[in-house]
């Protein structure tokens, strides 16, 4: 966005697309955890959950984008000072470089529980595998950063969209039961008082909650993507990762619908409170799928688990330089051990639900400021 004139790149297009997709597409998304929370658990309301996300997420994407190329930020969470006042910028600053480390400790859990669930691997060989790849991709910068998730986000959110079409097509006759199931809370094996986890009271509160956790994320990523890119070049990146997101979110939502009551093979959960319940969809697929969208989902834990260390390492030492890689090294470390010992379904529970409100206040700040902006501008006209 440094650079205004020119034709569109459609190679950065889609680069800048597939690093939208794939920072959205965590281990939450890709395991299919968060759908079931955010999206699934809320029945036919799910499509009113995604209006309410795509509506967001342009807004502030949009909005992140203007402000790096305008300002040029030293740093990327400079943005939340730019929005919201000194004080309230700093608080937002440090709670968002704390929320995006808290939510690697949920990448390392999800991570250990999809190599766990899919190949009987012991939890510490994904959460340790994952870390390593994660610490020698954040070395190598923004740029490497980008590069990297670029390619491998639309491979995952292609089968992710697949998964879903193939299952709706399927098993669309259950929809209707897996909705009165919704409805109901007759959940196969749940013990009593157990219900399906959501991230809310309602599918509004649930769309801002998820909308606003995402923003966190993507608030100093965007802003240094638009200190670095064409205006329309990261726009059309923006908008096509979010249909892109957004329809992979239904399919696999009402895929998940269907099969709200399906089992593990060994029937110790159901897509209702599994770990995983994306590689039980992609099982009853074909067996063999399952396994190698197994490695999908970690691919999309990874392209996740990248920029969620790289924030905090920038926030406290310059890119490149020996403090910058040393504590790169030990955040992984202890963010490692961390989701190594608490539950994965826990830590989307809580970590996202708590923080995606936090982030929906933001996005009232932001609105405040276009409003006083446009009327300063209208003035002075």
């Amino acid at each position: 966005m440094g650079k205004e004139n020119g034709a569109v790149s459609w190679k950065r297009v889609l680069i800048l697309a597939g690093a939208v997709i794939a920072f959205t597409i965590g281990s939450g998304f890709a395991t299919g955890q968060e759908i079931i929370q955010y999206f699934t658990a809320y029945g036919w309301q799910s499509l009113l959950v995604i209006l309410v996300f795509a509506v967001a997420f342009l807004y502030y994407n949009f909005n992140f984008a203007k402000a790096g190329a305008e300002e040029k930020f030293e740093h990327g969470n400079d943005v939340y000072r730019y929005y919201c006042g000194k004080y309230i910028g700093t608080f937002y600053d440090y709670y968002s470089t704390i929320f995006c480390y808290m939510s690697f400790w949920v990448m390392i859990g999800g991570a250990a529980s999809t190599l766990n669930q899919e190949y009987g691997l012991p939890t510490w060989a994904g959460a340790v595998i994952l870390t390593v790849l994660t610490v020698i991709t954040v070395v190598g910068g923004l740029n490497s950063l980008v590069d990297a998730i670029g390619v491998v986000g639309p491979i995952i959110v292609v089968l992710c969209i697949f998964i879903g079409l193939v299952t709706c097509i399927r098993d669309g006759a259950d929809i209707g039961a897996g909705l009165e199931v919704i409805r109901t809370g007759a959940y196969a094996g749940a013990a009593e008082g157990e219900t399906i986890k959501n991230a809310g009271a309602n599918w509004l509160i649930s769309g801002l909650s998820y909308a606003g956790f995402v923003l966190l994320w993507f608030a100093s990523f965007t802003a240094a993507l638009g200190s670095k890119n064409k205006k329309k070049d990261l726009n059309y990146g923006i908008i096509g990762g979010t249909l892109a997101v957004c329809i992979a979110i239904a399919l696999i939502s009402f895929g998940q619908i269907a099969n709200i009551n399906t089992p593990l093979e060994d029937g110790s959960a159901y897509v209702w409170n599994a770990d995983i319940p994306n590689l039980i969809l992609a099982m009853k697929i074909w067996k063999p799928f399952s396994a190698i969208f197994a490695i999908v989902v970690f691919a999309g834990i990874y392209t996740t688990a990248v920029p969620l260390l790289y924030n905090p390492a920038s926030r406290f030492a310059k890119e490149g330089t020996p403090k910058f890689k040393i504590l790169t090294v030990v955040l992984a470390v202890i963010g490692l051990i961390v989701g190594l010992f608490l539950p994965f379904r826990t830590l989307v529970n809580v970590i996202y639900v708590l923080n995606g409100y936090v982030g929906a206040i933001l996005i009232i700040f932001m609105i405040k400021k276009n409003i006083s902006d446009f009327l300063a501008k209208k003035k002075k006209a």
